[in-house]
């Protein structure tokens, strides 16, 4: 039996073309450093520092805690001369631990504290409207409290509203007459609450109460205090010309419908009239009563 090696040879040419293929392919290498070991911190970054203010050994916690060891360490010893900065020099007064905290915590000094390193903030300032349009047309949301945008119902204003104010100069400034009440919808009393009958000679008070002239006269002989509120009057009591116009005013309407009524019923009186006077005349024509 004799055994060939044409195929062989063959496969090992295939495999060798695609080995060379492949070394061309590749860009990039990395050498290996030969360890089992983990690339980076052993704990995978669980207890990783945030540092992205002053480093910790540069910042005033540290030159505190610093200055704190050299007076440490020279103290009750002669002076050698040797200038060790700004922040190292002798401190002939200790300062005393406190209930809150030594006295190089932080806390019990003036100047920066350190940040904590285990906190990691994330602040993105949002100035997008986010309003649940549903819910401010409607009133109602199918996603209920599980809705991400906002369930708010109040007015505001768009970008562009605010940009067109800001060119006009007028962001930020209110017409404070829209919150006036109109002389019309103002709600004035229509009785004296002391003698609980229609005004006579309406007088108001400091604290823009209303009475009677001769009922807030009577009270104030008893008591100087407003009957409704206790407030002092101090025998100030100005016409109320607001509710004695008002006063005129009903009254002229109400002579108006009194003459519109009078009017209404002379037409009818007079149309009565004439139906009785048309109808003896015909009972006139008519001799034989057919």
């Amino acid at each position: 039996m004799i055994q060939g090696t044409t195929n062989k040879k063959k496969k090992a040419e295939i495999v060798g073309s695609s080995d060379s293929e492949d070394e061309t392919s590749i860009g990039v290498s990395y050498k290996s450093k030969r360890s089992t070991a983990m690339e980076g911190p052993k704990d995978m970054g669980a207890t990783s520092k945030l540092e992205i203010d002053t480093e910790k050994d540069k910042d005033a916690q540290t030159i505190f805690e610093r200055a704190q060891q050299v007076n440490k360490e020279l103290k009750g010893k002669a002076d050698d001369k040797i200038y060790r900065g700004l922040n190292n020099y002798t401190q002939y007064i200790t300062k005393k631990d406190t209930a809150q905290g030594n006295a190089s915590s932080g806390m019990v000094r003036k100047g920066p504290i350190r940040a904590p390193e285990n906190i990691r903030s994330t602040v993105r300032w949002d100035y997008q409207p986010d309003i649940c349009k549903d819910y401010k047309e409607t009133g109602f949301c199918g996603f209920g409290d599980s809705c991400k945008f906002m369930h708010d119902r109040s007015d505001y204003k768009h970008g562009w509203q605010l940009e067109m104010e800001m060119e006009k100069n007028a962001y930020g400034e209110e017409d404070t007459s829209r919150y006036e009440i109109a002389s019309d919808e103002e709600d004035l009393p229509f009785k004296c609450i002391i003698c609980r009958k229609s005004f006579v000679d309406p007088i108001v008070t400091k604290c823009n109460h209303y009475f009677c002239e001769k009922c807030a006269l009577k009270q104030y002989k008893k008591r100087t205090r407003c009957f409704v509120c206790g407030q002092q009057t101090n025998g100030m009591f100005n016409p109320a010309k607001d509710l004695i116009r008002k006063l005129k005013k009903k009254e002229a309407e109400l002579a108006g419908d009194d003459e519109d009524e009078d009017g209404t019923q002379q037409k009818v009186s007079s149309f009565t009239e004439q139906q009785h006077s048309s109808c003896s005349d015909d009972d006139s024509d008519d001799p034989d009563g057919t």
